[in-house]
């Protein structure tokens, strides 16, 4: 028998953290892009959206687009229809009961839910959001 993890001060602090990033790659026709600090500016990258130990979401991500191959990798979210996928699976409640180490518990209440949906909601209405010169793309990444 396993005795269970001893709580500390230092493992109530660790957990799943995830995050839903943003980034615009800059292209101009002539091919110099702007310059920031003295430096070419390539792209610029933006938080989206931001979980604390949401382990169904991150379970479900994990499983629906890398193939539940969970190492902490980026999940490329842009392909046409992920974004829509991870809505509907939230709306129809149909994200996976997930367990890790320190991932905690998925608050599975209405506000959260709610909250979950707007996060990508506005996420796929940045992604698509047609700008001259610009092209965007969405990832997911998790650490603990």
């Amino acid at each position: 028998m396993v005795a269970a993890p001893r709580i500390t001060e230092r493992n109530t602090r660790m957990g799943l953290d995830m995050y839903l990033t943003g980034e615009k790659f800059i292209m101009t026709a002539d091919g110099m892009n702007p310059q920031e600090d003295g430096f070419r500016l390539r792209s610029k990258t933006l938080e989206l959206g931001y979980w604390r130990k949401h382990p169904n979401l991150h379970g479900y991500i994990v499983q629906t687009f890398a193939g539940g191959k969970d190492e902490c990798q980026e999940i490329y979210l842009s392909v046409p229809g992920h974004i829509h996928t991870i809505i509907a699976a939230i709306k129809a409640r149909q994200l996976p009961d997930t367990t890790g180490f320190f991932f905690g518990v998925s608050d599975k209440s209405d506000e959260q839910m709610e909250a979950d949906i707007a996060t990508f909601e506005k996420a796929l209405a940045w992604v698509e959001t047609d700008e001259p010169g610009i092209f965007r793309s969405v990832r997911y990444r998790a650490s603990w």
